[in-house]
Parts: structure tokens; C-alpha cells; sequence
């Protein structure tokens, strides 16, 4: 009986639960998806350097104290209400995807980042005149821009859990990219005169909330 020449291919590990590996929804394009992701957080840090440098040259020391004042503020907030929530979502949904389940149950996450939002919207009303007065120096608007503003991240940083569950990391550094220069237009906006005032600086934050990309 004659021997086989050469050696056969090992055969790929099968996934837990004796299901295959689910596929790549982003075709084998890691490395695309890595790029994307690594200009969507780099331009985060250059476009609010520019962000605020754009506010310093526009707005008088008082008015742009108070915007890096809402910045900074919004920056703490936003760390300690969404970003576990954010790691909840992709940790919870990557586990799932790994041991080969179907579906991915959404309710828990939303339901305790909703609680957060809620719980903050009733502490930044309750504290309305000493955050109002105290912090922004009787400006309203700047009030109103951190409320809403807080509480429309919440979807931003839900579709990041989701989309880094996906490993869409394309989808997720686009949507990082987009949240970052469409806030930096507002100052731009000031600058060659089409808006003025802090006001439509502050309107950055905003602006920032309401772009959303999946």
C-alpha cells in the first residue's frame, strides 16, 4: 500500500458549542477598519484642541472660560453615566457573538442607561440656578446646551457599545469623526463671522450629540 506524500492541512478549530466562527461583517478588512478607527479617535483630541483654540481667539477670557468650564463638565459626566454602559453593550454582545448565539438582548443596557439619563436630568433640574448662576454666569443657554447635550450622547454612546460589539470598527470611527468636526463647525462658524457670541460656540456640544452614524 503506497504512502500519501506531504502533510495535510490542520483543520480550524471549531468554536464553542461545536457551531462555526461567526463570519467577519467587515470582509477580512481589519486592518481598513483599524485605520478608520485610529483617524476617528486621533481627529477627537485634534479637532477639540482646535475646538477651543478657535473659542480662545473669538470669545473673551470670561465667555471662553465658560465654555471650557461646559466642556470640561460634560467631558466628567459623560465618562461616569455612558462609558460603563458603553463597555457593558460590546463586552456582552462580543461574548454572544463568540459562542455562536443569536441575538443580542439590548433591554438591560438601555434600560440602565436610560436610568442615568433620567437620574441626571432630575439632579440638572433640581440644581438649576446654583449650575445656571453659579457655573455658567446666568447663561441659559449654556444651562440648556449641557442638559440636552447629555442626555442625546446617550444614543452616541450606545451605538458605539453596539457597533464595537459588531466589530464595526469602520462604523465606529466614522461616527467618532463626524461627532468631533461637526462640533469644531460651530466655531468655524464664528470665526468668519456667519454666527457670534458664546452661545453659538456652546451650540458645538449640541451639534455634536445630534450626529449619529451606523
Amino acid at each position: 500500500m503506497s504512502e500519501r506524500t506531504g502533510t495535510a492541512a490542520p483543520e480550524k478549530p471549531a468554536a464553542p458549542g461545536g457551531q462555526a466562527p461567526p463570519p467577519d461583517p467587515n470582509g477580512g478588512g481589519y486592518g481598513k477598519s483599524a485605520r478608520i478607527l485610529s483617524i476617528g479617535i486621533a481627529s477627537t483630541g485634534i479637532f477639540t484642541f482646535l475646538y477651543l483654540a478657535f473659542a480662545s481667539h473669538e470669545l473673551s477670557p470670561a465667555a471662553y472660560s465658560r465654555i471650557s468650564l461646559l466642556w470640561a463638565v460634560m467631558f466628567v459626566i459623560l465618562s461616569v453615566i455612558y462609558r460603563p454602559i458603553e463597555q457593558l453593550l460590546s463586552r456582552t454582545i462580543a461574548d454572544r457573538r463568540a459562542r455562536g448565539l443569536h441575538g443580542h438582548p439590548l433591554r438591560v443596557p438601555a434600560l440602565i442607561q436610560s436610568g442615568f439619563a433620567l437620574l441626571f436630568l432630575i439632579v440638572a433640574l433640581a440644581l438649576r440656578p446654583q449650575i445656571e448662576n453659579d457655573m455658567f454666569n446666568g447663561s441659559s443657554a449654556l444651562y440648556w446646551i449641557l442638559v440636552v447635550g447629555v442626555l442625546a450622547y446617550a444614543a452616541s454612546y450606545f451605538a458605539r457599545g453596539w457597533l464595537a460589539g459588531h466589530e464595526r470598527f469602520d462604523l465606529y470611527g466614522g461616527l467618532v469623526f463626524l461627532e468631533s468636526t461637526s462640533r469644531f463647525l460651530f466655531a468655524v462658524a464664528v470665526a468668519v463671522g456667519i454666527a457670534s457670541g458664546q452661545d453659538a460656540v456652546g451650540l458645538g456640544w449640541r451639534s455634536r450629540r445630534s450626529c449619529r452614524c451606523w
